[in-house]
């Protein structure tokens, strides 16, 4: 006899991942599609929506099919912006635009002056070049023809959804990146749509996390080997289906994804009535607690840079190897890791990357190392502002890429002063999504009890004390130099443009 599944999918910036679990929520298969992201020649970044479909059909058809499970529902966890505009027929009008494509900075500061205070979604204005509403307004502004077609505007796992079902359904925290959508109310902020000429029926309509969207088509279920009658319920964007695939489920624990982007994740009870700029709060899918997000555009995808243009022909892991020999500090090398703007804890987005303090001694291996360390750095610059700001951080749970490295955890133990925990599964947001899933067809009551029964941890790095105090001061010396270069990056850009 088949065991009973949860199928959780997780839909991410260079491909898809789909895994079973069981009722114990032992993880039976997982499966994974890659794609990558097209750079216009305008540098914008976008990828065919038919390509995000099929890597994620044939992640969970494998991952089903490997599995032996009899899966009784699935979800969906995504990137939070990623959209596509769909016409009458359903065809899409265009590729996918990519969460990081920044090409409405000036919608989206029309949006932002377009909007009453009262109308921002509390704590802070959830409106920036990345949200979905100002690029709906920058393809209608720059291709009215085509656009005058769009019937649906839909993210990620809103289409993926559609597909599945017919229905067009979202969940708070998706819905949330649009920028069109009004955290207290909860419901999409008219004063919103009206300034980004969308109407409400041309969005997914909006259900909490783990409500039934349907069943699955026949015909779907079929090319997707899903058993009939498999039950579709809303997601949640990825980082927070991470949270809770590493048991993030109550104050006092920050999990950290480290994927294309560094995220980190805090719950509590009640948000502040103000957050410094770069930190974002919301609910999150366990009703009782809100979240607090912090974190940084560019993290996984500079080693993949760096492994890329500087050390083709290499995998991670011999990267890591070589980095292994070399001492704190990165003989005297300082990496700065924004390459694509900064947004916690200062937002910034004409921040960019840099390798300081080059001699010709140096080696890759001492380059590479350097990334690392300032990806650590990174998360301790967030931690700390966490910690500022009131919010306790007792442990990390690395999620991710990032969790595959036990060198780098050991070295973010080290640099933050904290016990890091590996999970079991480090493919957190998959495990999540299963959650989910698990409890929407009504095998757990609640979240909270469903990642009881879900969560193991792999092992826990604890901080050396002396290597510590070691990070603390090339810590001080990494906020400062960046904050000089980065001042004199935007003298650099203001005396260009006035050329």
């Amino acid at each position: 006899m088949r065991p009973d599944g949860y199928l959780g999918i997780d839909v991410g910036g260079t491909g898809a991942k789909a895994g079973v679990v069981d009722r114990q929520g032992r993880l039976l298969a997982i499966a994974r599609r890659s794609y990558h992201p097209q750079l216009t020649p305008d540098g914008y970044v976008e990828i065919p929506i038919e390509t995000i479909h099929a890597a994620a059909r044939e992640a969970s058809a494998e991952a089903v099919r490997e599995s032996g499970a009899h899966v009784l529902a699935l979800s969906i966890s995504s990137q939070g912006q990623t959209f596509v505009s769909l016409n009458e027929k359903d065809e899409p009008l265009h590729s996918a635009i990519v969460w990081y494509d920044a090409r409405a900075s000036k919608q989206a500061d029309r949006l932002i002056r377009a909007l009453p205070s009262a109308h921002l979604p509390a704590p802070t204005p959830s409106v920036d070049p990345t949200s979905t509403g100002p690029k709906i307004m920058w393809l209608r502004e720059r291709s009215p023809a085509l656009m005058s077609h769009a019937r649906r505007y839909l993210l990620l796992p809103d289409y993926l959804a559609y597909v599945l079902t017919g229905n067009a359904v979202t969940d708070p925290t998706t819905a949330s990146s649009t920028g069109l959508y009004a955290e207290d109310a909860p419901d999409y902020c008219a004063a919103a749509l009206d300034a980004a000429g969308v109407t409400k029926a041309q969005l997914a309509e909006i259900r909490m996390t783990g409500q039934p969207i349907g069943p699955v088509l026949p015909e779907k279920a079929e090319t997707w080997q899903l058993p009939p009658q498999t039950l579709v319920v809303t997601g949640t964007n990825d980082q927070y289906a991470g949270a809770l695939g590493a048991g993030n489920c109550k104050p006092g624990i920050v999990s950290v994804t480290v994927g294309t982007c560094l995220a980190l994740v805090t719950l509590t009870e009640r948000l502040p009535p103000s957050m410094p700029p770069g930190l974002f709060g919301g609910r999150f899918p366990i009703p009782r607690y809100q979240y607090i997000l912090a974190f940084s555009k560019t993290a996984g995808v500079v080693l993949e840079w760096f492994n890329r243009e500087l050390s083709p022909g290499e995998s991670l892991r011999d990267l890591d190897q070589m980095a292994s020999s070399v001492p704190i500090g990165s003989r005297g090398v300082i990496m700065l890791p924004h390459f694509d703007g900064m947004v916690s804890p200062v937002p910034d987005a004409d921040a960019r990357g840099a390798f300081l303090n080059l001699s010709l001694h140096h080696t890759r291996g001492d380059m590479y190392h350097a990334i690392l360390e300032s990806l650590g750095f990174s998360l301790y610059e967030n931690i700390r502002l966490l910690q500022e700001c009131g919010f306790s951080a007792v442990v990390v749970r690395s999620i991710g890429g990032g969790a595959k490295s036990n060198y780098w955890l050991q070295m973010t133990a080290d640099i933050t002063g904290l016990p890091i925990e590996k999970p079991a599964v480090s493919e957190a947001a998959v495990l999540g999504a299963a959650m989910i899933a698990a409890v929407g067809s009504g095998a757990f009551a609640t979240l909270e009890e469903c990642s009881e029964a879900f969560y193991t941890k792999d092992q826990v790095f604890i901080p050396r004390a002396q290597d510590h105090a070691l990070y603390d001061e090339l810590f001080d010396q990494y906020v400062k130099l960046y904050r000089y270069v980065y001042r004199y990056q935007h003298e650099a850009s203001a005396t260009k443009e006035r050329r």
